[in-house]
């Protein structure tokens, strides 16, 4: 990837190159997704994302192709961070990285948006919500995106999960250590549970229909 001297990435390594990068913030959000100017920090934190997606691949908990998908867009981002930041200062951010402090972007709500570009306040991970997990959710999630799913659905978390129990949680609660994502469709996705039993299980989506519910008409 050659070209641009500046690249935005999202946190599912989605790109974006504005024309005009000067009149644009640290992070953006377009529509659904928010994306952060690549710095050596950036891609380190990214790279240990990738990390845990290839070990949570190799132990069956996403599908391969998933994380097949994401490696070729992490490797086109890297070969630009090569050539435009240069090999030495990005292994120098590696070396420095504390991937549990890093704040990465995440989309606000669409409801909330005031622009179609705008920036969002620097998030932590909920308490209880296992990072494995959200890097389960982060290699499907463009897919789900694309088939109709919120990001709301995937990620929301809420404060107090004692007293929200799993009613208003979204995939990201859903995920026990152990566990993987199987099928991933409109209207569910799948997670396996650990061997032998896999027991298997469907997250369904509550904004489409499904095929068991019959609307009568008055």
């Amino acid at each position: 990837m050659t070209g641009p001297s500046c690249l935005y990435v999202s946190t599912a390594l989605g790109t974006w190159c504005p024309e005009h990068p000067e009149m644009f913030a640290r992070d953006c959000q377009i529509d659904a997704t928010c994306y952060r100017r690549l710095d050596p920090e950036y891609f380190a934190w990214l790279r240990s994302r990738m990390a845990l997606a290839n070990a949570a691949a190799v132990g069956g908990r996403i599908p391969v192709a998933a994380f097949d998908d994401a490696r070729a867009k992490f490797n086109a981002i890297q070969e630009w961070a090569i050539e435009h930041l240069g090999e030495p200062v990005l292994l120098e951010a590696i070396r420095r990285l504390r991937p549990d402090t890093y704040a990465p972007p995440v989309a606000e709500p669409l409801s909330q948006a005031t622009s179609s570009a705008e920036v969002i306040p620097e998030p932590r991970l909920p308490a209880g919500v296992d990072p494995d997990a959200v890097a389960m959710v982060d290699a499907i999630r463009e897919q789900a995106i694309s088939l109709g799913w919120k990001h709301a659905d995937l990620y929301r978390a809420p404060e107090n999960r004692r007293a929200a129990w799993l009613v208003d949680c979204g995939l990201v609660c859903h995920l026990r250590q152990g566990w993987r994502i199987g099928e991933v469709t409109r209207q569910s996705i799948e997670l396996i549970g650990p061997a032998p039993l896999e027991v298997r299980q469907r997250f369904y989506n509550p904004d489409v229909e499904q095929p068991w519910i019959i609307r009568v008409k008055k």
